[in-house]
């Protein structure tokens, strides 16, 4: 449990963001959960929109570091030759999935919240926050380029947002969906697994450019 006051605020916000939303949540919902002030919470943060920027910055930096570290070793130990899909698609997923399992398959709230970024704030806020993973996803997209030579630039970038998008969705709806019913459970390896493997078959399928000249030329 948090005693120091601005953990205590983004521990709470954390919690409602997630399990309420953005615009559903209230400074006064916050620092009620936080058992602080508004002066408080303006001190250490000064809006709420800065206040979400900064719950969702405490959480993806270090799961953006582990990214690039293992980035980094995976084209050290490449050198010229480029990486394979999978492995990228893995590399940029298995450290949200990580965090899943040290929370003993309970997703914890941040992959919730992060999901809920995806759909529910305004663009204006969505911008700033692709801005704190813009570096990161712009290594990934360059080294899936490498590896996909078929594919131009573009066609890469927009399935970089498939891949990120994919990965939000099952942040969102996860938790929900394990709760369907036996058939439907899963640990979070199984949908970490499923997720590399139903992702990675979207990058690397071909364009509809191609698809649609080699039909041309059958005929």
């Amino acid at each position: 449990m948090a005693t120091n006051t601005k953990e205590r605020i983004l521990d709470a916000a954390e919690e409602l963001f997630a399990d309420r939303g953005f615009p559903s949540t209230s400074m006064r919902d916050i620092t009620q959960g936080a058992d602080a002030n508004i002066a408080a919470v303006n001190y250490h943060f000064g809006s709420k929109e800065a206040l979400l920027l900064a719950v969702l910055k405490r959480r993806i930096e270090p799961v953006n570091q582990a990214r690039v570290a293992r980035l980094d070793e995976l084209e050290s130990s490449a050198g010229d030759q480029p990486i394979s899909t999978e492995e990228l698609v893995r590399t940029f997923l298995t450290p949200v999935f990580e965090t899943w399992q040290e929370h003993g398959g309970a997703a914890p709230k941040y992959m919730k919240l992060l999901g809920r970024i995806h759909a529910e704030v305004d663009q204006d806020l969505r911008t700033k926050f692709i801005q704190e993973t813009g570096a990161v996803l712009e290594r990934f997209a360059t080294a899936f380029e490498r590896g996909l030579p078929a594919l131009d630039a573009s066609e890469v970038r927009w399935r970089v947002l498939f891949l990120v998008g994919s990965m939000a969705y099952t942040m969102t709806w996860g938790t929900a969906l394990l709760e369907v019913g036996d058939q439907a459970r899963r640990d979070s390896e199984q949908v970490l697994e499923t997720l590399i493997q139903y992702t990675t078959a979207g990058m690397t399928v071909p364009s509809t450019a191609s698809v649609v000249a080699a039909d041309r030329e059958a005929r």
